[in-house]
């Protein structure tokens, strides 16, 4: 496998594909079952960098084409941005990153395009550093966006509502790779027992403050799956901010629970785990395979009380039944995962969060409907659109009156309250992916 030809088709495949950049590079590997693990690691890096740093490179490479850059060729416009990201952040010898990139060009689609490819970059090779040290046009706000790759229209509304320091510190935090997080499960190991599994395998495994269970796992040897204790069900890979949403809840032994958008069960695990294997959970998704995956993970990590149930969250009747506690993960835009995910700010707009937030109401007016008197709900999102956060909590609050905001007897809840009353963490100074939470008691 040709790790730069790989990243290339994953590029242009993303610029016309609705599939998700796991899924395209997953299936780019399939086609290459020999291929070893660090052509693979070069290719997911290649193609992470140009979607990370993509606006900031074309912002270097625009002077330097004769059309602008959104009238080539997909295939071509994606060959600069290669080049350009080994040149511009992988600083990769000009002469290895120019000449890589235009015999992976001569392979592909584009090969007529070899030559201004090659032009182009060695233009670029020339160009830099004054160009990079160039300041930016445009206002503070626009120099923020171009410096650190996200649109306009992510960043000015956290801008607007946290400050600016706030929207720089959480682009910034987006343009490198977050360390992976394990939620250690608590019915079969200790914090302890895990990290010292996995010391003679990883670079440092380190405790996070923001969940007793979390650890933060820094160079680790071989693919999650091979890492000790997976399969006998002693972690689950799960950032500290999923972790630290569980335990808002306030669930305890022998409750019964509701996960009314439960996936493959990432949070019933959890759940389960904080009752200690007793009581009872009922995880609905309306995803035949997302709920084969959950029995699954629960089985691996030995919990029982998990009943899933195949039904539309939002249409669900709760076969009669009202929950002690809820727990609603919403579907969402996914702009708070953006550091794990870097395609999502290419591929979502304003309009995304507006359809989502529908589909998010809809799922919090049901889960209220079959939340007990007494019982506690918690809403929450994987991302930092207001609209789908503060705007979905608030037009719940105003449809069901005997609803009330309320933190009391959630764990892990603390100074990450805000002056709204909801519940935020970021990537500074938490470390932890950009979740938001509201927690709702029924009179």
């Amino acid at each position: 496998m040709n790790p730069r030809l790989t990243a290339l088709d994953v590029l242009v495949q993303l610029e016309s594909s609705p599939k998700h950049l796991d899924k395209l590079l997953s299936r780019a590997f399939q086609r290459h079952p020999a291929a070893q693990a660090r052509d693979k690691a070069m290719a997911t890096n290649l193609t992470h960098t140009v979607l990370r740093h993509r606006a900031w490179l074309d912002h270097l490479l625009t002077p330097l084409v004769s059309r602008p850059l959104a009238k080539l060729d997909a295939p071509v416009r994606a060959a600069l941005r290669l080049g350009a990201a080994e040149l511009v952040v992988l600083a990769t010898p000009a002469h290895a990153a120019v000449g890589a990139t235009v015999e992976a060009v001569k392979a592909g689609p584009a090969a007529k395009a070899s030559g201004l490819v090659n032009g182009v970059l060695r233009a670029l090779t020339r160009a830099l550093p004054a160009a990079a040290q160039a300041e930016p046009p445009g206002d503070e706000l626009d120099r923020l966006c171009l410096r650190h790759s996200h649109p306009r229209w992510l960043l000015e509304p956290l801008a607007r509502r946290f400050g600016l320091e706030q929207a720089a510190a959480w682009a910034q935090a987006n343009q490198s790779q977050p360390p992976l997080c394990l939620r250690v499960n608590a019915l079969k190991a200790s914090p302890a027992q895990v990290a010292e599994s996995l010391a003679p395998v990883c670079e440092a495994v380190e405790a996070h403050a923001l969940a007793p269970e979390a650890l933060i796992v820094r160079g680790a040897a071989g693919p999650l799956w091979d890492l000790p204790g997976f399969r006998e069900g002693l972690w689950q890979a799960q950032d500290a901010g999923a972790q630290a949403l569980g335990r808002l809840l306030g669930v305890g032994p022998g409750m019964t629970v509701l996960d009314l958008c439960a996936g493959a069960g990432g949070k019933s695990g959890h759940l389960a785990a904080l009752m200690a294997n007793q009581g009872r959970i009922v995880a609905v998704d309306d995803s035949a395979g997302r709920l084969e995956a959950l029995a699954e993970n629960m089985a691996r990590l030995g919990v029982t009380i998990v009943e899933p149930v195949l039904a539309d969250g939002a249409a669900w009747d709760g076969g009669g039944r009202l929950f002690e506690a809820i727990l609603v993960d919403a579907p969402c835009s996914g702009l708070g995962v953006i550091g794990r995910r870097p395609d999502i700010r290419w591929r979502r707009s304003p309009a995304d969060s507006a359809a989502m937030a529908r589909i998010q109401l809809a799922l919090a007016r049901n889960a209220a409907r079959l939340l007990a008197p007494g019982g506690a709900l918690v809403y929450c999102t994987c991302t930092v659109a207001e609209a789908e956060n503060e705007g979905v909590a608030r037009a719940l609050l105003a449809a069901r009156p005997e609803l009330r905001p309320s933190w009391a007897g959630a764990e892990a809840a603390g100074e990450m309250i805000g002056a709204d009353g909801f519940w935020r963490s970021f990537p500074r100074p938490m470390a932890a992916d950009s979740f938001f939470a509201a927690r709702l008691v029924k009179a």
